[in-house]
């Protein structure tokens, strides 16, 4: 219900328009069928003349309460639904939890141009949040971020410049007055490079998960993502772009056996009894 709601709010001006040239149209016809009922010399031309007059008369009125509807939904429950989405934090789904992106590493070089984050130790924590949120590792010299205004397009993992080689979810906030919906945009950080749209959500987000970025559908190398948002007028309002390198999985470490434990080589065909 609250999709549908918020569907008709993006799609109200278009809705306006199609229910102003049905009252005109209605119009006409109302007049048309009065100046036939002026004239009309037989009892059928009036019967008939009466029926549109009526016929017009009662679709007018179904537009008007349809045009009530729409701007009732779309200036006064849309907001509302809006602000309690928000109040409540049912946008966040919860508490946020704690999850580690793209793991981090001890000593790692951070920049902190991009959102307001606090050091504590090596870890790198989202002030906002009650819980931990540590950010992956960060690469050094990377493009700064363009946009990141807090309260609407801001994305806090990953962080500008970090290397991403699994499934991350991105965190942040997408939320602005007469909010329609929000996307994920990439494009190789190349010259010449255009960004594609890899997601479209429709629920406005305060600071929690916006969405997931999957690594494993693009090339190896420098990227720039970017989190646009748009208002119900479909014009893009606010943004937040960063760097990202996307890279293969570290290799996992194979288990040593302890300290003067022989291990024992995998058996052959050859040396197991029994096989025919």
């Amino acid at each position: 219900m609250t999709s549908l709601v918020f569907f008709i709010e993006s799609i109200s001006t278009g809705l306006y328009i199609i229910g102003a040239g049905g009252l005109l149209w209605m119009a006409y016809r109302f007049l048309r069928a009065r100046r036939e009922l002026a004239i009309a010399q037989f009892k059928l031309e009036r019967e008939h003349a009466l029926v549109r007059r009526a016929s017009a008369i009662t679709i007018g009125g179904l537009l008007v309460e349809f045009l009530i509807a729409v701007w009732a939904i779309s200036t006064l429950v849309a907001p509302t639904l809006r602000e309690i989405r928000v109040g409540d934090g049912e946008a966040n789904a919860g508490a946020p939890r704690a999850f580690i992106t793209s793991t981090p590493v001890a000593n790692a070089p951070v920049n902190l141009n991009v959102n307001p984050l606090e050091q504590q130790g090596d870890q790198i924590f989202s002030t906002p949040p009650p819980t931990a949120t540590p950010v992956g590792t960060i690469i050094p010299d990377m493009p700064a971020a363009v946009g990141c205004p807090e309260d609407a397009a801001w994305i806090h993992i990953p962080g500008n410049g970090q290397l991403v080689f699994e499934a991350t979810t991105v965190w942040g906030t997408a939320s602005i007055s007469n909010f329609s919906f929000y996307r994920f945009e990439i494009k190789r950080a190349e010259p010449g490079s255009e960004f594609a749209p890899i997601g479209e959500y429709t629920e406005p987000v305060v600071n929690g998960p916006l969405g997931d970025l999957l690594p494993l559908n693009f090339e190896r190398g420098d990227y720039r993502f970017r989190l646009t948002v748009f208002d119900n007028t479909q014009t893009l309002v606010a943004l937040c772009e960063i760097s990202i390198r996307i890279s293969d999985p570290p290799p996992t470490p194979t288990p040593l056996a302890p300290a003067g434990q022989v291990v024992s080589p995998t058996p052959t065909i050859e040396g197991v009894e029994g096989l025919e």
